[in-house]
């Protein structure tokens, strides 16, 4: 608890006092016209009980009143209906269930499409490797940075239930039609040979124009509708967790709630990997996409079981606008002089009007250009008292005037930025999962015994073996042992969280490239250089270092940036605090194919080998993944100077009942 500054503690009083004389009157009109109406409205008492039953009325109102007050959620929370959220109804575990099931069917469509779709496309659409893996790549970008759109929708205007509610329709029929696309003989080119000798019998570009076509307008209307379900479920999982509830028993489950999302993640990542993907290889691609569409529409009559338990937050206008009031503020105001104590000009809640769900933020001295004198901020956090009173009575100008929490959360925006480029470079290291990590698989042997061969796709179980381990493990034993010696309710803080996934991801890297080496190899002493479709003999359980070394990364790095991102966004910008986190992986992709045309054109000339070419037995793949761990070396490096410069959001809560706005502080050491 912070002690108000002796300037600060008379304007406070003074504020206190005319908020008290004005509540005073309120509550005198208020309770005539209660009386009035209750007088009016209420049946009269029997004879016999005469004017006990009166004062019973008039006695208990106010304590039934005050319980009801105490039953509500804090955070503004309402209902489907627009009433506000009760506490022993609503939210919770039982309200996150609903929502993780949507999840774990939503993720299961989702990673039945992309963990198989260089397969689809290289045999069925009969595409080339490289163009295979840069339509992984673009089709990704897009379907993780669209949540953008959604999250701003969310935000402004839809909030994140009815989103979630539109989108997921859309979702559902680009996933219909991406069924019906790869079901109907006329809508797919001639089937290519199997096993192996696929990728040289299918020649590329042999696909019709409208074949291509429709496939793709699947693929990215399935993209549109996960735009707007991405980013929402997560964060409406997230809100059903109130972080300043007074019984102290929400905040710890929240911090608890992103591991497990990330279960269902993982399980829907499972379930493609054992059951879809083996169906897609070997009975056809109509079932192994319909069933995640069958899936998915379970998945949304779940979503809407749990309407009754939903604590939803109202949008609260363009996120737009309020970023550019601020800056129009602050050049209007750009010489005014700033007191040198913060809560000179902070705002108080006994006479700010803060809207439902949306906390007050405390002042920092972050983000900002002083002169010789130390007066100008770039960033003006300037409320005088005369400003203050103007704003409150006198309802000022939002584009004249703003509040310090208003300044804040625009600051907030703009210190994730910098620890959004640095988590990129990690993302680009877990694009590889999809396509040369699984380009690598298909090359090899894949038997499991004399009689089965599992589909390379599947090597990702070894992934999602160790994120179903790795979570629990990490909740229930890391945390509570690290706690111990750092006094963090997190045990280690969400920027800590994610360097140490950054750091192993290295390793995985390090460990791609000594396999692909020791597969090179075996490729030269056999002489298949010039022979890809024949498999290569060597097991593809070699795999399984890289694929669970990255997915130790991902429990550190991805569950890191989730939160990280929800947690500092501002109250009122949360959808869009999670769609930060899903378009880093979008911006990732693009980079990727960036990277990977580079890449080829760099080392392709002078006549010397491409490093990436058509056959995977001529390429240098081992070198493009040393040349990934040098680049997520140095990144590293940038990550830990971004990290000490971060400051975490400081929200603050006013004591009930004191005649001062007493400030209470969230250490900035905590997240």
């Amino acid at each position: 608890m912070e002690e108000l500054h002796e300037g600060g503690r008379r304007r406070a009083a003074l504020l206190s006092t005319g908020a008290a004389d004005d509540h005073k009157s309120n509550n005198v009109g208020h309770s005539s016209s209660s009386s009035s109406s209750s007088s009016c409205s209420s049946s009269p008492p029997p004879r016999h009980a005469g004017g006990a039953a009166a004062a019973a009325t008039t006695t208990t109102a106010p304590d039934s009143q005050q319980q009801q007050q105490l039953n509500i959620v804090g955070d503004g929370s309402v209902d489907i209906h627009g009433k506000p959220s009760n506490k022993a109804t609503s939210g919770r575990w039982k309200a996150a269930y609903f929502l993780m099931g949507t999840e774990l069917l939503e993720r299961t469509a989702f990673f039945g499409i992309s963990l198989n779709l260089v397969t689809y496309l290289v045999t069925v659409l009969h595409q080339g490797t490289e163009q295979s893996i840069s339509t992984v790549y673009n089709w990704s970008g897009t379907a993780w940075i669209l949540p953008l759109l959604g999250g701003f929708i969310a935000d402004a205007y839809w909030g994140r239930f009815w989103t979630i509610t539109v989108f997921g329709v859309v979702y559902l029929l680009g996933l219909l039609l991406l069924t019906l696309t790869v079901s109907i003989r006329s809508l797919r080119p001639a089937q290519c040979a199997s096993g192996a000798a696929a990728v040289a019998n299918c020649e590329p570009g042999t696909a019709s124009k409208v074949q291509v076509g429709v496939f793709y307008l699947a693929l990215y209307v399935i993209a549109l509708g996960i735009g707007g379900v991405k980013p929402c479920l997560s964060a409406l999982g997230g809100d059903q967790f109130d972080e300043d509830d007074e019984e102290k028993l929400e905040k710890p489950m929240k911090r608890s709630f992103f591991n497990y999302w990330w279960l269902t993640v993982g399980g829907g990542g499972l379930i493609s990997l054992t059951l879809l993907v083996y169906v897609q290889d070997h009975v056809a691609f109509g079932w192994g996409y319909g069933i995640p569409t069958v899936g998915f529409a379970v998945g949304l009559l779940i979503f809407f079981c749990g309407t009754p338990r939903y604590r939803l937050k109202r949008p609260s206008g363009s996120p737009l606008t309020q970023v550019a009031q601020v800056l129009v503020a602050a050049i209007r105001k750009f010489n005014v002089v700033v007191p040198s104590d913060a809560l000179e000009f902070q705002e108080s809640d006994v006479y700010q009007n803060t809207p439902p769900g949306k906390r007050n933020l405390v002042h920092t001295d972050t983000i900002r250009n002083r002169d010789t004198n130390h007066d100008d901020h770039v960033f003006k956090d300037q409320l005088d008292l005369q400003q203050e009173e103007l704003a409150v009575n006198m309802n000022a100008n939002p584009w004249w005037l703003c509040s310090i929490t208003q300044v804040e959360e625009v600051k907030l925006l703009v210190r994730v930025i910098p620890v959004w480029f640095a988590t990129l470079m990690f993302l680009i290291v877990v694009a590889q999962l999809s396509t040369f990590f699984l380009s690598q698989g298909n090359s090899m042997d894949l038997s499991m015994g004399p009689h089965f061969k599992i589909p390379a796709a599947s090597l990702e179980l070894f992934g999602s073996f160790t994120v179903l381990v790795a979570i629990p493990v990490y909740d229930l034993c890391f945390v509570p042992f690290v706690r111990r010696f750092t006094h963090n309710e997190r045990g280690i803080t969400m920027l800590q969280r994610m360097g140490i996934g950054l750091f192993i991801s290295i390793f995985s890297m390090i460990a791609a490239a000594l396999v692909e080496a020791k597969r090179l190899k075996v490729v030269h002493d056999h002489g298949l250089e010039d022979r890809p479709e024949e498999t290569v003999p060597i097991s593809v359980f070699w795999l399984i270092p890289q694929y669970s070394i990255l997915a130790l990364a991902q429990v550190f790095a991805y569950i890191g940036q989730l939160e990280f991102f929800y947690d500092q966004a501002p109250d009122n910008m949360q959808s869009v605090g999670t769609a930060l986190f899903t378009s880093n992986t979008g911006v990732a992709q693009f980079l990727s194919t960036a990277l990977l045309q580079v890449v080829v054109r760099a080392t392709g000339r002078d006549g010397h080998g491409s490093w990436i070419v058509a056959n995977l037995n001529l390429c240098r793949i081992d070198k493009f993944y040393w040349l990934l761990a040098v680049m997520s070396a140095v990144n590293l490096l940038f990550y830990i100077a971004v990290a000490k410069w971060y400051v975490y959001k400081k929200t603050r809560s006013v004591i009930a009942g004191s005649s001062l706005a007493i400030v209470v502080v969230a250490p900035a050491a905590e997240p």
